[in-house]
């Protein structure tokens, strides 16, 4: 696999992006719901995206992308 720092940077980049996002999602819930399962878990698709950019040949348990992880959090609060 080539090494290409810039697409790696936009990638971190990407990710500081959506967990900022999710942290601010988060200090607007509720504080007893912010332990619920399906919240927890979308701090578990960030981490799914992470692995997706930075370590592919691990693959991930299911298709991951930040507008996935954008969309989990607009369910919840919907």
């Amino acid at each position: 696999m080539a090494i290409d720092p810039h697409r790696d940077r936009a990638q971190m980049l990407k990710v500081e992006s959506i967990q900022q996002a999710w942290q601010q999602w988060l200090n607007k819930l509720p504080p007893g719901r912010r332990g619920d399962a399906d919240v927890q878990e979308i701090r578990w698709m960030i981490e799914e995206l992470r692995v997706s950019f930075f370590a592919q040949q691990l693959g991930t348990p299911y298709p991951i992308s930040d507008k996935r992880v954008l969309q989990a959090m607009e369910q919840i609060v919907a």
